[in-house]
């Protein structure tokens, strides 16, 4: 049996039902990337304003932290430094190494996926207690890696009883991230300089037209080492409603469509749709709008941390995770070939020089142009881009019933995007110690004069 999904931003914005679909990834995560999610609806200190949000996985590392260990320890995420910790322990009671920089504020965000952040947003209706994690109301920002575009741009929030926030949607980038070929190391020989693997190679495996480690076209990659002489592979993808698989399978349909264009085997051409919902069963001759139908044998996962574990634990495993999740977990990953023909891992310097080749857009009735996404990041042309990179989104309201809370968001926003008030550490070094890349400089410019222009008390 073949079950389809549709796109989260094209139908889980206009249908609460489809929450529940989503906000299963979080099953998959570990107690460590939950703890601070979890405890979100705990009262904050006397005299401290909650902000309260919910969406991508990709970013809770960055937002809230994960693990116990530094880089990746909740200190030193981006709420936990800017604002009061959840719990304020999570500061340094001297304000000199933890933070906080704005003392009289908390974030608070549960990791729920794009989807049910996004239903979250637009209804502004916490997530689910179960199976959680959720927030303290009222919602005041989601986050997606799948940005609003077309009819979406119009979009007006649900307004009435309890839902003090109103108008259309203010949406920025914030944070460039990859979406890495992460993969299990036992039973492999891999060569000292990394495992490489070309476009013929990695739109076959993620096919399903290259199914062991001793494949000739994986010899090829890596200067004819055998990589293992005989270990099949198992691919692990994602099984909810996933900005992930979305930029994931953008890519495959730009990079792996046609022999003929792209230098391909015939069996590597990716033919098994675009869309940020997995799929398993036999592909039909057109999959569904908005869909991925992914081959029966591979394994799945809900969450990107579930992905990440499916993989530690299976020999043989390989399976698409963001930067920040691999580099969390000290998983191995892949290099790729970009389009320029050069073989580049998922570093901070690959996403950036990915960004540096993408093209800002915005949408909403002019003036305005309150949506910012960037383009052209499907297949980047920079020698020195990681091919699989895109960026992940904040969205805000363009009327707030409470001046406070949308005047802690422009400070939030300043700070994340333009380092004033100046910190250290300082936000963009945060991020690229969990794995992400900063936003190249026009890109920040950009989505601090949005924020700053239109998220207000009044309508624009």
């Amino acid at each position: 049996m073949v079950f389809y999904c549709d796109r989260q931003s094209n139908h889980l914005i206009s249908s609460i039902s489809v929450l529940a679909i989503t906000i299963g990834l979080v099953a998959g995560q570990s107690a460590s990337e939950k703890s601070l999610a979890q405890t979100s609806t705990t009262p904050p200190p006397t005299g401290v304003l909650s902000i309260n949000g919910a969406g991508a996985s990709t970013v809770n590392t960055l937002f809230v932290g994960t693990g116990t260990t530094a880089p990746f320890s909740p200190q030193n995420s981006w709420f936990n430094f800017y604002g009061v910790g959840n719990p304020p322990s999570l500061n340094d009671p001297a304000g000199a190494t933890n933070g906080p920089v704005n003392s009289a504020v908390t974030f608070r965000y549960a990791s729920v996926g794009s989807g049910a952040g996004l239903t979250a947003f637009f209804s502004q209706t916490v997530p689910p207690a179960s199976p959680g994690p959720t927030i303290l109301p009222p919602v005041s920002f989601a986050a997606s890696d799948d940005p609003l575009a077309g009819t979406q741009v119009e979009q007006v929030v649900t307004t009435g009883s309890g839902k003090p926030n109103s108008g259309k949607a203010i949406q920025v980038p914030v944070v460039g991230v990859g979406i890495t070929l992460s993969y299990n190391r036992t039973g492999l020989t891999i060569p000292a300089a990394g495992l490489r693997l070309s476009r013929n190679t990695y739109c076959g495996i993620l096919n399903g037209s290259i199914t062991n480690w001793n494949d000739s076209r994986i010899r090829t990659d890596n200067g004819g080492a055998v990589i293992a002489a005989n270990l099949p592979i198992r691919v692990v993808r994602r099984s909810d409603s996933s900005g992930s698989t979305f930029v994931l399978s953008t890519h495959l349909n730009t990079a792996c469509q046609t022999a003929a264009t792209s230098g391909l085997q015939t069996t590597s051409v990716w033919n098994r749709g675009v869309g940020s919902v997995s799929t398993s069963g036999t592909v039909p001759p057109t999959p569904p709008a908005n869909t991925v139908v992914w081959p029966a044998s591979f394994l799945s996962a809900s969450g990107g941390g579930a992905v990440a574990t499916t993989i530690s634990s299976t020999t043989g495993a390989i399976g698409y995770v963001d930067s920040a999740t691999r580099l969390a977990r000290s998983l191995p990953a892949a290099l790729l070939r970009n389009k320029a023909g050069t073989y580049v891992g998922p570093t901070t310097a690959g996403i950036q020089g990915a960004l540096s080749g993408g093209t800002i857009v915005t949408y909403g009735a002019a003036p305005a142009n309150r949506l910012v996404r960037i383009d052209n990041l499907a297949d980047p042309a920079p020698s020195t881009a990681y091919p699989i990179s895109t960026a992940s989104y904040l969205l805000f309201y363009d009327r707030y019933a409470d001046t406070t809370i949308a005047t802690n968001i422009r400070a939030f926003i300043n700070w994340a995007l333009g380092g004033t008030p100046t910190s250290s550490p300082t936000a963009d070094s945060i991020a690229i110690a969990r794995g992400y890349a900063p936003l190249p400089a026009a890109i920040k410019t950009q989505s601090r004069n949005v924020v700053n222009t239109f998220v207000n008390t009044t309508s624009p």
